[in-house]
């Protein structure tokens, strides 16, 4: 299990999940700032940016303004030679700590703007707004997706899309060499047939956006200094083959000058994402 993922287990005993999801079911129940702190959540952090661009990084759409997207972010599949040398999009994003609800509790909260709000009244529309979008949005043509609140659901959605019971985590290994030019050294494919990609969001609690997409493939890249060689990261690459269902506003296409069903699309894991993959039987 990754760093950025076990760090995020919740501090509550099984008794107070309990409790609070049996006071969540009765209607009688609101995230006050002593819970928020007990649960390890981050209820109020005021309308920001950042909660935004982060999606406009990842996903893009007719609501992402071009000028908002790293321009390094979306890639071609030629890109990854060993030998070449690349600007390494920013694999660092600035979002709050916050733990994972027990099962308990996340089952009882709605993904729903209304709903969220009852529950956690210090948390604003604009900062939920985005995710909310997203996580409820229909899925495109071939495409499985669910928006996790708890690990439990995460591992569950990802046993399910993969059709295996043992899972393999990746992650990138750090941030070095974020948005900085560097060469690739070394390449590693997983032979895999599905992979389960998830992307941090931003609700009180944690949660992703987890999605598998046909026919995509995943790499670990050692990426190293152009001068003198020396090691800064091993990165993980994910690239879609069939672009087909996408939307043509997807601002991917802005970037790498194609359309849908045009050509494959790829692009990095950040320091909040996670891939998933089957572990072996």
């Amino acid at each position: 299990m990754p760093e950025a993922i076990s760090t995020k287990l919740s501090p509550l005993t099984n008794q107070d999940s309990n409790y609070y999801a049996e006071a969540i079911s009765e209607n009688n129940f609101n995230a006050d700032t002593e819970f928020c702190s007990r649960a390890k959540l981050a209820c109020s952090i005021g309308s920001d940016a950042y909660v935004t661009a982060l999606v406009y990084n990842k996903y893009g759409g007719a609501i992402a303004p071009l000028e908002k997207v790293d321009q390094f972010s979306f890639f071609r599949l030629s890109t990854l030679k060993e030998g070449n040398e690349i600007h390494l999009s920013s694999l660092k994003v600035s979002l709050p700590f916050r733990a994972f609800l027990p099962s308990q509790i996340a089952s009882k909260v709605p993904l729903t703007s209304e709903g969220i709000a009852k529950i956690f009244p210090q948390s604003s529309k604009e900062d939920t707004a985005t995710t909310l979008y997203y996580c409820n949005a229909a899925a495109i043509k071939g495409e499985l997706k669910v928006c996790p609140k708890s690990l439990e659901e995460m591992i569950s959605f990802s046993k399910s899309a993969l059709g295996k019971n043992k899972l393999l985590a990746l992650t990138s290994k750090s941030t070095k060499g974020s948005a900085s030019e560097l060469k690739i050294k070394r390449i590693k494919q997983y032979d895999v047939e599905k992979i389960v990609a998830c992307h941090e969001m931003y609700l009180p609690f944690a949660t992703y956006f987890c999605h598998s997409l046909p026919s995509s493939k995943i790499y670990a890249v050692d990426v190293v200094e152009p001068s003198t060689g020396a090691p800064v990261n091993t990165v993980v690459a994910i690239c879609h083959m069939d672009t087909s269902a996408w939307p043509e506003e997807h601002v991917a296409f802005k970037i790498v000058k194609l359309g849908p069903g045009q050509g494959e699309v790829c692009h990095w894991l950040s320091e909040i994402d996670v891939a998933w993959i089957a572990g072996g039987e």
